[in-house]
């Protein structure tokens, strides 16, 4: 039996879609699934919108990679990083990674890779608008800069041991409000982050009162990012274009033409910002507000 063979169904379906063959356990296998996961799954927040009732009924997010999957192949959907990172830790785990999760700022969840015959853990994380593109050595590359088109991110060791904290800058600007502190030394299961999932599901939290996405292109040498009505293209020589669409059409037209995701259901996504009080064309809160 081959090592395909041995995967379950949606492991394989999930490799398949991130154009990814099996391959053994390696820094340069998991650098090629980061990689091609940045680039093919894109971090957004319209399935998080498409879940929001869902949510409030049963009061608790699941964690199933199985529905990630079938998502990537229905919808072209990712998520955000409660649902791709979780996601990303089963398959790793099934193609012989071992690895965990840890916390970023109480709110944000990545993951820890040991790799294999070293002691190192490497920092992971595909749920994130962020350029890691490649694993993060925290302990022996502690001045690693994940950066690409003028965004950066650098992973810092704390006063103790096992402590990191996680800088974003986007042209030169550190941005204060993603300044992450973390602890390796702590173990998490899934269910330790219900409460700060109840907080992202919370009515007018930033993930419930406005659209985004965001797909790295590499092969063009750009990122794409929507919120609400900008595209901002961002291209790896430092410039930066923004456009502001008017309609629906021009949104659909943007998600197909130029993020190439053509059965994301943006205009679902947008239908239910409308029933929560939000006009992404608009820039304001709408009359009716859904609670």
């Amino acid at each position: 039996m081959t090592e395909q063979e041995r995967l379950p169904e949606w492991a394989t379906d999930y490799l398949q879609y991130i154009q990814v063959p099996v391959k053994e356990p390696s820094l340069e296998y998991l650098t090629e699934i980061c990689t091609a996961h940045h680039q093919r799954i894109p971090f957004e927040n319209m399935t998080t919108l498409l879940q929001y009732q869902e949510y409030h009924q049963k009061g608790r997010l699941e964690q199933n990679e199985r529905r990630f999957v079938n998502q990537l192949w229905q919808l072209n959907a990712g998520g955000t990083c409660y649902m791709i990172n979780s996601s990303l830790h089963q398959l790793l785990n099934q193609l012989g990674f071992q690895t965990r999760y840890t916390l970023l700022g109480g709110g944000h969840v990545g993951l820890l890779v040991r790799l294999p015959n070293e002691s190192e853990e490497v920092y992971v994380d595909c749920g994130n608008s962020a350029p890691f593109f490649e694993p993060v050595r925290l302990e022996t590359d502690p001045d690693h800069v994940s950066r690409y088109a003028g965004i950066e991110v650098r992973l810092r060791q704390g006063d103790e041991p096992g402590t990191y904290t996680y800088y974003r800058y986007v042209d030169g600007r550190l941005l204060t409000e993603l300044v992450w502190s973390f602890d390796t030394r702590k173990t998490y299961q899934f269910d330790d982050f219900q409460p700060a999932i109840a907080a992202y599901f919370k009515p007018n939290d930033l993930f419930t009162s406005t659209l985004r996405c965001q797909l790295w292109q590499l092969d063009q040498q750009r990122s794409l990012s929507l919120v609400d009505n900008v595209l901002s293209i961002r291209h790896a020589n430092g410039k930066v274009e923004k456009r502001i669409l008017s309609d629906l059409s021009e949104l659909r037209e943007v998600i197909d033409q130029e993020f190439h995701l053509p059965k994301l259901p943006v205009e679902d996504a947008v239908k239910v910002l409308q029933e929560l009080g939000y006009d992404i064309f608009k820039g304001n809160v709408i009359t009716n507000s859904l609670e």
